[in-house]
């Protein structure tokens, strides 16, 4: 009698992990979770983390969930997330939700910036006038097309595109980060030391748009080239920047128009990117170029 209720206890419990352990209800459970609840989820629970004999090419439950959803993603959006050869489906997921995220600058270097109400504006603080950077860091860019709008565009401002490196303050001495932008020399072999395999083989690591009107690039090695832009327009309302990795190029707008194209030869990963000195205040969306039907 023992022994038959022992079956019939583990036939239950069979049955409970058939309706919970499966692609389908995982995938739906997936869905109302971000990617770090996910990973967190595939470390916690061996049978949805864990390696399936009938899995299909070896994906984990949570991988095949994160695949799904990843599947779901709008044309534009799987042009802009390229899946790379060694990524797994959480960690492509992840970027998804941040591209459909509001933009956020979310690493701060130097002593004269923070941010303002909230995490999309940043601003000078008041008493100091040094150079000081925000990085759109969680917000990485490797193919398609983007289109970022800044605002507030007042002081001796920079905007424009960096690769997304992580500026530690623990790598540096005591004051040494209190002004920080990436075209300053003493800081090139530190950030070309972040360099991966995923930037590819483009030396344009950094490339800006100042408030007069002035482009500049770097590879942080020795090259280094500034130009003007003729029709850019000092104290606008608004500027809009268009990354298209399709085309490998970092364009400006001004008034629902393209004013210039700043740069050619981008290739590899970037994040938005802005500089503040004096008494500024910036801000950064999401927007659409004209003429495209989705850009973000």
């Amino acid at each position: 009698m023992a022994r038959t209720r022992n079956a019939v206890k583990r036939q239950k419990v069979a049955t409970v992990e058939s309706a919970l352990f499966n692609p389908d209800v995982v995938f739906l459970l997936a869905a109302l979770l971000d990617a770090r609840d996910l990973c967190q989820v595939s470390l916690t629970c061996k049978r949805l983390g864990g390696k399936r004999a009938d899995a299909v090419d070896g994906l984990t439950l949570v991988e095949e969930a994160a695949r799904r959803l990843f599947e779901c993603a709008s044309e534009w959006e799987r042009s802009c997330l390229r899946k790379y050869p060694d990524e797994g489906w959480i960690e492509l997921y992840h970027h998804l939700l941040m591209l459909r995220s509001k933009l956020t600058f979310d690493q701060l270097v130097g002593i004269n910036i923070q941010h303002g109400e909230d995490r999309s504006i940043i601003r000078t603080v008041p008493g100091q006038r040094n150079a000081s950077s925000a990085l759109c860091s969680n917000h990485v860019m490797r193919s398609g097309k983007h289109f970022a709008v800044f605002t507030g565009l007042k002081g001796y401002i920079i905007i424009g595109v960096v690769r997304p490196v992580r500026i530690k303050a623990s790598n540096f001495g005591e004051c040494a980060l209190n002004i920080f932008h990436p075209g300053i020399r003493r800081f090139w072999e530190y950030l070309l030391g972040q360099r991966t395999d995923r930037w590819t083989d483009s030396n344009v690591h950094y490339c800006s748009l100042t408030s007069g009107g002035n482009a500049f690039w770097c590879d942080w090695a020795s090259n280094t080239s500034d130009m003007s832009i003729d029709g850019y327009q000092w104290y606008n309302a608004s500027t809009g920047l268009l990354l298209d990795l399709d085309e490998g190029s970092l364009s400006v707008y001004q008034n629902a128009q393209r004013v210039a194209t700043l740069k050619d030869g981008l290739s590899g990963e970037y994040c938005w990117y802005a500089r503040v000195y004096g008494d500024d205040t910036i801000s950064i969306e999401r927007g659409s170029a004209p003429g495209e039907e989705q850009a973000g």
